[in-house]
């Protein structure tokens, strides 16, 4: 007779996008448990910690080592422990074309669940009233961000909004910027300690401009120079993906802002 926890790992109900693909994962690697801790499956999964603790209250243990245990002895208990032995993964296989068929939409799903609970629909509801009301949008970033501020620029253009990408602070036009020009500026900075849109965000703020920071660290320098902060998925070097996950996030940020826009333009 199957295990208890092994069944409801099979048979769980109203699991999300992320938490279905943990427990295939681990139903199709079950060792891989016992070897990993609850960041180095998540790393495996390309989730989060906290996804993976949240699945294993809901499948009734207290926490990742109460999961750990129960499926340990539970794994022990199989009267054949080798039919579950661990199988070759193509989505835990690097550099697979045919894994990452799976893999990126997980990926992806993730990051816009994790920004989307973090979203705050008052702050966003403002943001979108300035958008509005504005009568020109800067966007400022470095390095990648400043090609993630392009794509937004140019879905604004296409309304009429007039918009510009910047990818680094332009000291000259921001000093000679009239306060009353009404032009919104959002500040892109992962980390929110870059310098250069730290610097940014300081003139203009100084200047009486409307701010926003996006960023994933919420307690940042540039948060504290800016008016207010939208909170992206936060970008760690040291995981794997990081990064892909960081541009789906600012992107998804600015799409819900450009869909906005499209309901008074059109």
């Amino acid at each position: 007779m199957e295990s208890k926890l092994l069944q409801k790992l099979k048979y769980a109900s109203q699991l999300t996008a992320q938490e279905k693909h943990i427990v295939d994962y681990i139903l199709n690697n079950p060792e891989v448990v016992f070897d990993s801790t609850a960041h180095e499956l998540a790393q495996q999964t390309y989730t989060s910690s906290s996804t993976i603790v949240r699945l294993c209250k809901k499948l009734g243990t207290k926490g990742y080592p109460d999961f750990q245990l129960k499926l340990a002895l539970e794994y022990q208990q199989l009267p054949s422990a080798s039919a579950m032995q661990k199988q070759d993964s193509p989505f835990a296989e690097q550099g697979n074309v045919l894994a990452a068929i799976d893999s990126v939409p997980y990926l992806y799903q993730q990051a816009l669940e994790d920004t989307r609970r973090m979203l705050k629909a008052p702050v966003l509801l403002r943001i979108a009233n300035w958008v509005k009301a504005s009568g020109r949008i800067d966007i400022y970033g470095s390095d990648m961000n400043y090609y993630l501020a392009q794509q937004a620029c140019a879905k604004w253009n296409e309304l009429g909004i007039s918009a510009i990408a910047h990818n680094s602070p332009n000291m000259h036009y921001m000093n000679t910027m009239n306060p009353n020009s009404n032009t919104l500026s959002f500040v892109i900075s992962h980390t929110g300690e870059n310098q250069s849109m730290i610097e940014a965000a300081k003139v203009l703020s100084n200047k009486q401009m409307k701010v926003i920071a996006v960023t994933g660290n919420n307690h940042s320098t540039l948060s504290r120079h800016c008016d207010e902060t939208l909170l992206a998925y936060g970008y760690n070097e040291q995981l794997r993906l990081s990064k892909m996950s960081s541009m789906v996030s600012v992107l998804y940020i600015f799409d819900m802002l450009y869909m906005g826009s499209i309901s008074d333009t059109y």
